[in-house]
C-alpha cells in the first residue's frame, strides 16, 4: 500500500516514511492514491449484536465507532451525557464537509494550561471529529489519550445506510464524494499524524486559540474556565485576531489551516520552515501585556516580503505573501492549487499537501483580499 509521505513539507522539501498504520484494517484499505469507484459496503454486523467488551483492539482502540463512547444510543445517534459538543471559531478546511466535534474529559479532571500556548489534557480524554457530505456521515475520527500519556487514534468509516462504522487505518479515496463530483479522501492514521505532531499534546483545535474566539460554541474557553476544567484561571477568556475584518480574517484562515505544520514545536513537519501559527500568548500575553499587531506575528515577519524557494514567470523569486499582489505570493499560489484528480496531492504542488482534493476559494480569497491591501514589497 503507497501512502503519502509522512512529513507532509509544505515547500517541497524530502521527507522520512510514513509511520505504520496501527490497526487490523490497514490491509485491505486500498492504496491512498487509487479513486474507488465502488460504493461502500456493509461492514460489520448490526449494531444492536456488537459485543462491546470484546471490541478492544491490543492497542486499546475499538473495532467499531459504537463501543468508543460517543453514544448513548447509536441506533438513533443519541449522544452521550458526558460527551460535550464543541466547534472552534475558524475550522480547517475538510473538502466542503460538514462536521461536528464532541470531547470527552474524564470526571474532575483538569486541562494542564501551564503554557498557555500548548495545553496538555488529561489521561482518558477522548475527541470525536464526525465529516458528513451531502447530508450523510462518511468518517468520524477519534483521538483518546491512554494512562501512559500517548495518544492514539483511528477513523470509522460508516457503512451506506449509516447502521455501522468500523475502524479503517489505511485512508481510502471515494470519487465522486468531493466538491464538483471530485474525489474525497478519508486520511491514514500516518497522514493524521502529520498535522496532529506538529502540537505538543496531539490536539488541533480544542485550544486557547480555537476555543477563545468569539465564533467558537459548545465547551468553548470561557465555559472550561467557568467549569474549572482548567489547571488555572486563563489570562483571558475571549481572544481575536489583530487587524481588520480583512486582515483578521485572513490571519484566522491561515493560523487554522496552515499553523499546526508551520510552526517552531519540535514535531511540527513544516517547521524547518515560516511558521504561521499563531499563539494564544500572541493574542492574551500571561502576563497581561497588549496582545501583537500584525506585524509582529509569525506570519508577518516569515512571510511578507520574505523571498521563498522558487522562481516566478519573471525569473526572480516568489515571496511566501507579495504585497499588493496574490498572484506572485507563493502562500496564495498553493493554497489555491491541486494536482488533478487521480494523481497524489504533493508537497510544493499543492497546500495542504496531503488529503485535500479541493480548493477552499471561499478561504483563498479572504488571504488574497488581506495580500491585496498590501503595501508592495520592495522589487529584487
Amino acid at each position: 500500500m503507497f501512502v503519502a509521505p509522512a512529513c507532509a513539507i509544505a515547500w517541497g522539501a524530502g521527507c522520512a516514511d510514513d509511520p505504520s498504520p496501527v490497526g487490523p484494517d490497514d490491509s485491505d484499505a486500498g492504496d491512498a492514491g487509487v479513486i474507488e469507484a465502488s460504493p461502500v459496503e456493509d461492514a460489520g454486523p448490526d449494531a444492536s449484536e456488537l459485543d462491546c467488551a470484546k471490541d478492544l483492539d491490543a492497542d486499546e482502540i475499538w473495532k467499531h465507532l459504537e463501543c468508543s463512547g460517543l453514544y448513548a444510543s447509536f441506533a438513533d445517534k443519541t449522544v452521550a451525557p458526558d460527551v460535550k459538543p464543541y466547534k472552534p471559531g475558524v475550522e480547517f478546511w475538510s473538502d466542503g464537509a460538514e462536521k461536528q466535534r464532541w470531547v470527552y474529559l474524564p470526571p474532575g479532571s483538569k486541562i494542564d494550561i501551564s503554557d498557555w500556548n500548548e495545553w496538555t489534557y488529561p489521561r482518558g480524554t477522548k475527541l470525536w471529529k464526525e465529516f458528513k457530505v451531502g447530508g450523510k456521515r462518511i468518517e468520524t475520527r477519534l483521538f483518546k489519550k491512554l494512562a501512559d500519556d500517548t495518544w492514539v487514534h483511528t477513523t470509522y468509516r460508516w457503512n451506506a445506510d449509516e447502521t455501522d462504522a468500523v475502524r479503517k487505518d489505511g485512508g481510502e479515496v471515494v470519487a465522486g464524494l468531493g466538491p464538483d463530483a471530485g474525489p474525497y479522501e478519508v486520511p491514514s492514521t500516518g497522514q493524521c499524524d502529520q498535522c496532529h505532531m506538529g502540537r505538543k499534546d496531539q490536539v488541533l483545535g480544542f485550544d486557547a486559540v480555537g476555543l477563545g474566539l468569539a465564533t467558537a460554541t459548545g465547551e468553548t474557553l470561557a465555559k472550561l474556565a467557568a467549569d474549572g476544567a482548567l489547571s488555572a484561571a486563563p489570562p483571558a477568556t475571549t481572544l481575536a485576531f489583530p487587524g481588520d475584518a480583512v486582515a483578521s480574517s485572513a490571519i484566522g484562515w491561515v493560523n487554522t489551516n496552515c499553523g499546526s505544520c508551520h510552526n517552531a514545536n519540535a514535531g511540527a513537519s513544516a517547521g524547518f520552515k515560516s511558521h504561521f501559527l499563531v499563539r494564544a500568548s500572541d493574542l492574551a500575553p500571561a502576563d497581561g501585556g497588549a496582545p501583537k499587531a500584525v506585524e509582529e506575528l509569525d506570519l508577518w515577519t516569515q512571510g511578507y516580503c520574505v523571498d521563498a524557494f522558487r522562481a516566478d514567470p519573471d525569473g526572480n523569486t516568489y515571496m511566501y505573501i507579495r504585497g499588493g499582489a496574490p498572484e506572485r505570493s507563493l502562500m496564495s499560489i498553493l493554497a489555491g492549487s491541486r494536482v488533478p484528480a487521480g494523481e497524489l496531492p504533493t508537497a510544493g504542488v499543492q497546500m495542504p499537501p496531503i488529503v485535500s482534493r479541493a480548493v477552499d476559494h471561499a478561504g483563498v480569497k479572504l488571504f488574497d483580499d488581506w495580500i491585496a491591501t498590501l503595501d508592495a514589497c520592495p522589487p529584487p
